[in-house]
């Protein structure tokens, strides 16, 4: 009797079973299938028990009047719709993280390399710095930030003017010669042999100049009468700064900029290929600064030669007629009204000092911070920092001691071995866990909310308590950071990708 062989089917199910990966791939399939079943299960449950309150998840609300009020909100009323208010609250939340951002990244290169500083009591300074805030809560830092030191300011009547009002005599001379003495300082000081002569000669030259202004010894003149306005003004409800606005010239001064720039960026390329093609060094840094200030300058001076006009219309002193005057009387008389200012003013931008209102409780003009922004800002910025700090050190660490042995020994200046060596390798090990703490910067502004400053988090929360939906709300949230996240992950990505080290 003839043995009849089994059908092919039979063959190759056993042995599929017996394949690891194909039996991979079936368990992955069945656990997505569990967990879109539970997570649709999940979500007929909730949408039921919504519905049955008259609550379920819908985007047709944020079309209703709000009817809340919002700190910081520029233009927003309450009579704006939900979807304004949670726009307002999304903007709070970015002033917060881009400029935290910059701030924290300054700030903590800064520490990173003190840490590394010669100097016994730098290095310690900068070694406590990092070792307390890092290992302290950054909620309990915003919180002494907010309750212990913006507390203890003194009231908008009485508020730290910086600088001073009035007019005062400043040494404007010695200022200048002070400076001039400085880079005189600074570049004999290079030709000294032993680094700690060099050391010595500039940081006691420094020390000798800016003692003697702070203590106010005139060396040169008495100084010329200048009329001081506050810039600043710092009260326990928040921070008053002055304020740059742009005038009609502003577009024309621009086109300057922006020639300015692409004049600096072909020097750049310029000098660059000179490098590469002779390995003689250029000063490209220094054609970029001369090339982007040159022509900054020349534009503002341009734009402000040209003629303001004889006669303007304004409103007279009782505000109940309109006459013509003189541009200069007008303007010596304060009539000009701030449209007028920006129309006929010849500089393209117009400084506004900040200005309280006659009883000194309320800001006029200029840019107010609200003391709950500076504390969650002034609190991640320095939480941040202290990490950053210790991610830069290693990071300055991590390059061979060798390269810079021989760095010194080929008399490479200690400024270009930092450009040119130790920066472009110590940002391989940096960039990546830099990204890291951007994130945590972004997520940890959340906690915004205990101190009431009106972000993203605490906006929505009012919404949902108004609206109901408090699933929308949530999912809006986190729609929200996970964007604020993908966008600093996609810069950051984009930044280590251009230092990553290029192979086969």
């Amino acid at each position: 009797m003839e043995n009849v062989p089994p059908p092919q089917g039979v063959k190759i199910l056993p042995a599929l079973l017996r394949d690891g990966r194909i039996l991979q791939g079936i368990a992955q399939i069945v656990f997505v299938l569990v967990v879109v079943i539970v997570f649709n299960d999940l979500a007929l449950r909730i949408n039921s028990a919504l519905d049955a309150t008259n609550q379920s998840p819908n985007f047709e609300f944020l079309q209703n009047r709000a009817g809340f009020n919002i700190a910081d909100s520029g233009s927003y009323s309450s009579n704006d719709r939900y979807v304004d208010a949670f726009r307002v609250g999304f903007i709070n939340t970015l002033r917060v993280v881009s400029v935290g951002l910059v701030a924290t990244t300054i700030l903590g290169m800064l520490v990173g390399v003190l840490l590394l500083n010669n100097n016994f009591l730098v290095r310690s300074i900068s070694r406590v710095y990092v070792e307390v805030l890092r290992n302290t809560p950054v909620l309990l830092q915003i919180f002494t930030w907010y309750f212990v030191v913006l507390f203890a300011l003194p009231p908008q009547q009485e508020s730290i003017e910086l600088p001073q009002e009035g007019i005062r005599s400043l040494p404007l001379l010695q200022y200048a010669l002070s400076l001039v003495v400085l880079v005189g300082i600074w570049r004999l000081s290079g030709s000294l042999r032993r680094k700690s002569w060099r050391i010595l000669a500039r940081e006691g030259g420094v020390a000798i100049i800016i003692l003697v202004n702070l203590l106010g010894i005139e060396l040169v003149s008495s100084g010329t009468p200048v009329e001081l306005l506050p810039a600043i003004y710092i009260s326990i409800k928040g921070v008053a700064l002055f304020e740059l606005l742009p005038s009609a010239l502003f577009g024309v001064w621009m086109v300057f900029v922006v020639i300015g720039i692409l004049v600096a960026a072909a020097l750049w390329r310029y000098l660059h290929f000179i490098t590469d093609s002779t390995g003689r060094p250029t000063p490209r840094t220094s054609a970029i600064v001369i090339s982007v200030a040159g022509f900054t300058l020349l534009g503002w001076l341009i734009v402000g030669m040209l003629p303001t006009p004889s006669v303007i219309q304004v409103y007279n002193e009782d505000h109940d007629a309109i006459v013509d005057m003189e541009y200069d009387d007008a303007f010596e008389s304060g009539l000009l009204t701030i449209d007028q200012e920006l129309e006929y003013t010849r500089q393209p931008l117009l400084y506004r000092p900040p200005t309280l209102d006659r009883r000194g409780r309320n800001v006029e003009t200029g840019i107010e911070i609200s003391p709950a922004y500076l504390a969650v800002f002034l609190g991640l910025v320095i939480y941040t920092s202290a990490f950053i700090a210790e991610i830069v050190r290693a990071g300055i660490q991590a390059v061979p001691k060798g390269q810079l042995e021989a760095s010194r020994a080929l008399g490479i200046s200690q400024g270009d071995m930092l450009r040119r060596i130790v920066l472009p390798q110590a940002l391989r090990v940096i960039i990546p866990p830099l990204g890291n703490q951007y994130l945590n910067l972004s997520k940890n502004s959340s906690l915004a909310i205990a101190v009431s400053y009106t972000d993203i988090f605490q906006v929505t929360n009012t919404i949902i308590n108004q609206s109901g939906q408090s699933v929308t709300g949530i999912l809006m949230v986190l729609l929200a950071y996970l964007v604020i996240s993908l966008a600093i992950s996609l810069v950051m990505n984009l930044v280590n990708q251009r230092f990553e080290i290029v192979s086969r």
